[in-house]
């Protein structure tokens, strides 16, 4: 008679713990990052567009927003969307924008770059339960 060989399996629990605290610390993380190069964006916005009283380049903003970060242009500042797009006066009209999409989209390299920091930082970091 033949004997039966089973299999157990040892750490799942573990790993799956381990790896819902590596993914919530990595979310946690990821965002703060983030903001960094919406603020880099931000200022580099800043220093590319029109000025004549400043009022324009000081509406760009960057930041964290809630759980994730943004980039902004022309609150408060009726003209911000003419100068950023155009459409009238003799300016032509850019879907894409002169300034602010332009310069967030050059940077997205180090968006992902950020995450991936974030991420891997975070795996270095991380002390996996051991198996009980």
């Amino acid at each position: 008679m033949a004997e039966e060989s089973g299999a157990r399996i040892v750490g799942y629990d573990e790993l799956a713990r381990g790896s819902k605290s590596l993914f919530q610390h990595i979310a946690e993380g990821a965002p703060k990052a983030f903001s960094e190069v919406a603020r880099a964006a931000a200022i580099q916005t800043q220093a590319i567009v029109p000025r004549r009283s400043g009022t324009l380049a000081g509406s760009v903003t960057g930041d964290l927003v809630g759980d994730h970060a943004e980039v902004g242009i022309g609150e408060g500042v009726p003209y911000a969307g003419w100068i950023e797009f155009g459409g009238s006066r003799g300016r032509p009209y850019v879907t894409e924008g002169r300034y602010l999409f332009p310069t967030a989209l050059a940077m997205e390299s180090l968006v992902t770059d950020a995450g991936e920091r974030v991420a891997i930082n975070e795996i270095k970091e991380t002390r996996w339960p051991s198996p009980s």
